[in-house]
């Protein structure tokens, strides 16, 4: 671990689900500077506040909520922008992480996990944004780590926003009727808050200097809505479902997260009934 003060690490969305637990936990290994964003793109001079001499950059900053044209900016030209940045005032040897998604892949007609490898056919204006963002990336030239993220949930997660587990607890927290389109057997993979954190880190401070990786970060398991439902009632006695006659999501997914647990000895360590257990309380 490095001492801390020794290294200044920036992070982009530190304000957001994902970077607000992870700027936590970075405290312990150097002095963290955040970049803020509201609705519009930080300018020049917040840009060259924030980089200037950081060694290593955590970008989760972004938009996937909004318009289209929000959704491209905030991704795209926000990366952009920042990778200007990183170039023009961050350290030489500044390296950049990214928070990408399980989006970017084809997930429409997908069999079996989803490796690094698959299709990059993205389906979606979100996943669109993740893959040129990603571009960018690897064309800047810098040392950078890219990890695609399944579904995250846990603590901090925002209902009708981040996940439909976060949907769920919540509802189940109020007494209320958790809804499912279909009879809830479309299935996602889901890995929980503290799992990608340790990702990250590991990422950040214990892989080889310099190089350009992408990695899945996933259970590498398909769970499904009824089961997630059923692990809800379990912990919470009383709650009832209804599954509305809507027609259901009949894509069911889940991706290959080897290349990372081979090459950082990583693993998901969180179980999801003690994910759901956690984000109950939470509620």
């Amino acid at each position: 671990m490095t001492h801390p003060e020794s290294i200044r690490i920036g992070v982009t969305g530190a304000s957001g689900f994902i970077g607000s637990h992870l700027a936590t936990a970075l405290k312990e290994y150097g002095k963290v500077v955040t970049l803020s964003r509201n609705r519009s793109l930080p300018t020049q001079a917040q840009l060259k506040n924030f980089a200037s001499g950081v060694e290593l950059f955590f970008h989760l900053g972004g938009v996937n909520r909004g318009t289209d044209e929000e959704i491209l900016e905030g991704n795209i030209t926000g990366t952009l922008r920042l990778l200007e940045a990183i170039q023009k005032y961050g350290k030489p040897s500044a390296k950049i992480l990214f928070a990408s998604s399980t989006q970017v892949y084809r997930l429409k007609k997908s069999g079996g996990k989803i490796s690094e490898t698959s299709p990059l056919r993205p389906e979606t204006v979100y996943g669109i944004s993740k893959k040129s963002a990603e571009d960018l990336i690897r064309i800047s030239g810098l040392p950078h780590t890219i990890l695609r993220l399944a579904n995250v949930y846990g603590p901090g997660c925002r209902p009708n926003y981040n996940s439909v587990v976060a949907t769920l607890c919540q509802r189940a927290k109020k007494n209320l009727p958790l809804l499912i389109n279909g009879k809830g057997s479309q299935g996602r993979d889901f890995i929980f808050i503290d799992d990608v954190v340790q990702a990250f880190l590991l990422a950040g401070f214990h892989g080889k200097s310099g190089g350009r990786k992408v990695y899945n970060i996933s259970s590498g398991r398909i769970t499904t809505l009824k089961k997630i439902v059923n692990t809800i009632k379990r912990i919470e006695k009383g709650i009832t479902v209804e599954f509305k006659a809507e027609a259901e999501d009949k894509i069911s997914y889940c991706c290959d997260a080897m290349r990372f647990k081979r090459d950082f000895g990583w693993k998901p360590r969180t179980t999801l009934d003690q994910g759901i257990e956690r984000s109950l309380k939470y509620f």
